[in-house]
């Protein structure tokens, strides 16, 4: 069985793999924010890195990593990708989530959201989306 890919195609636009160190454990496919110490760590807006900053993703988990180690992060506004998302249908706007960290939920608030639902796969976890910054 082959690794699902996380950056599927940028379409021109200009996508960017950047390394970080990860603040904690991290899976492929995560939705990704700052920490108040300036590592890489899920992006929840509830997370116990403090509120405020963690909850603007700035890309996604190109791999995974333990705590301390590199973590290679997508970004690039209109770039499509395959993230962790709670069951949404395609179309939906997606935010930050509150409930699982590194999960992208949907959105209904202007302002927030961070990335358009590509598809609907019937579950939880990867679903091809869309950045669209926010």
């Amino acid at each position: 069985k082959m690794a699902t890919e996380i950056l599927i195609n940028d379409g021109g636009a200009p996508a960017r793999i950047l390394p970080f160190i990860a603040g904690e454990a991290i899976a492929a496919g995560d939705a990704l924010a700052v920490g108040n110490d300036g590592e890489i760590i899920q992006a929840q807006t509830t997370h116990a890195h403090g509120a405020g900053h963690i909850e603007y993703m700035i890309g996604v988990a190109l791999t995974s990593a333990a705590s301390g180690e590199p973590c290679n992060v997508v970004s690039g506004k209109g770039i499509i990708v395959n993230c962790n998302v709670e069951d949404v249908t395609e179309g939906k706007g997606l935010k930050v989530g509150t409930t699982t960290a590194g999960r992208l939920a949907p959105s209904i608030v202007l302002g927030h959201t961070c990335a358009v639902c590509l598809e609907d796969t019937g579950t939880v976890g990867l679903h091809k989306i869309m950045i669209i910054g926010g």
